[in-house]
């Protein structure tokens, strides 16, 4: 029988945890982040259970489901041979429900709670792992974020998507909480596949040092050639494009504008100028739609100078992806893509109390967003992309003047 008292065994059952999130989905929210800790915690207490028998071997898994409060939980229950086996994180044989999983969870991986509470939880359900295996854990999780910041990029890209992700993080010495900033950079590579390419915390608010050197990493790492960069208007940012890709093409997010339309615009000059712009968007000839919204903000101007002038001056930047094939239209027109993601971090920074506890633990619950979505969602080619590969390679070689692309 497998002895009680477990510390490096689990220890070492632990480090390679790892391993196993690796070829699994990561997280959608905090309930897919449970089962793959669940799963692969119980797998790996059947390995070391077998290492203290010769006559018993593994023997497939069952499925079993829990109720939490995040949701029904599916779990794969890993079978011994002789029917000697039973993961400690299992609960008692016709129980469907225990609150304190969900305890768990958020202690294991954000460290929402302290030291003592974490502690309690982990005796509370007979489980025999420590605080340092726990904090192993979390550490390797980490250190798998900084590799996935540094890996190395493709050279072309078609497009990427920039957004910012206003948060909270606490500083562990002084225990102030601060704003903070996360810069998150999407790309869709030439073979048509989603990947963020990175993702930068700041303290502080966007300005335009925060954007050179989010988009100098990318060019450290191999980025050298986009067609297309898709963002909001930050400050700096639209600078900052056109000094380090001048020909890349920058699309101003189209939803933003008809939002900043209503902001400042009175309800029904507001209404009529996005029903013009939702015209507009329809165009199939970039310099039309260009010289028909110039036109339209002259019949505004008189009333609001300022944000007339403003919205003018970037008027190249509103329509440019009128100038691809309408079917990718829709993809580029909009930063929807990357506030899909930070809306999920946003789910993770509300379930953790407000606020992310460290950089530390920031980059942890980034990192498991992005393996789940590189794992699940991403998985395949954007089918927009693969019907009009062969235009977008060709506009590509001619743009940078280069005779093939890889």
């Amino acid at each position: 029988m497998l002895p009680q008292t477990l510390n490096s065994q689990q220890q070492d059952a632990l480090q390679s945890i790892l391993n196993q999130i690796n070829s699994q989905d990561s997280i959608h929210g905090l309930k897919e982040i449970n089962e793959i800790f669940l799963n692969a915690l119980m797998k790996k207490e059947r390995d070391v259970f077998l290492r203290y028998t010769d006559s018993n071997k593994a023997n497939g898994y069952y499925d079993r489901t829990l109720a939490s409060g995040l949701g029904k939980i599916d779990l794969v229950i890993p079978r011994d041979r002789l029917g000697q086996f039973r993961p400690f994180l299992l609960p008692d044989q016709w129980q469907r429900g225990e609150q304190t999983y969900d305890d768990l969870l958020k202690s294991l991986v954000f460290h929402a709670y302290s030291p003592n509470k974490i502690r309690s939880i982990l005796h509370s359900l007979g489980l025999p792992y420590s605080i340092d295996d726990i904090e192993e854990l979390k550490n390797e999780l980490y250190q798998r974020s900084l590799e996935f910041k540094s890996r190395q990029l493709d050279e072309n890209v078609f497009c990427l998507y920039i957004d910012a992700y206003h948060t909270q993080l606490k500083d562990p010495e002084t225990s102030k909480i601060d704003k903070a900033v996360i810069h998150t950079v999407i790309g869709i590579d030439l073979r048509g596949k989603k990947e963020i390419y990175g993702y930068y915390e700041f303290m502080g608010s966007e300005n335009r040092t925060h954007w050179l050197r989010a988009l100098n990493d990318l060019i450290k790492r191999g980025l050298k050639r986009i067609l297309v960069i898709v963002s909001d208007d930050f400050p700096g940012l639209t600078d900052a494009v056109q000094t380090l890709f001048p020909k890349t093409d920058h699309q101003l997010c189209f939803i933003h504008l008809q939002r900043n339309v209503r902001r400042n615009l009175g309800k029904q000059d507001a209404k009529v100028f996005n029903d013009a712009l939702s015209s507009l968007k329809m165009n199939k000839n970039y310099d039309a739609a260009k010289s028909a919204f110039n036109s339209l903000c002259t019949q505004y101007q008189d009333k609001y100078p300022s944000f007339i002038e403003y919205i003018q001056k970037r008027s190249d930047h509103y329509f440019a992806f009128l100038q691809y094939s309408r079917s990718l239209q829709k993809h580029i027109y909009t930063t929807n893509i990357v506030e899909n993601v930070n809306s999920r971090l946003e789910v993770l920074r509300v379930n953790l109390g407000g606020y992310f506890q460290s950089s530390k633990t920031l980059n942890v619950a980034v990192q498991v967003l992005v393996e789940k979505l590189q794992a699940d969602r991403w998985r395949k080619a954007l089918p927009a992309f693969l019907e009009n590969e062969y235009e977008v390679l060709q506009l590509f070689k001619s743009r940078f003047a280069i005779d093939s692309v890889q």
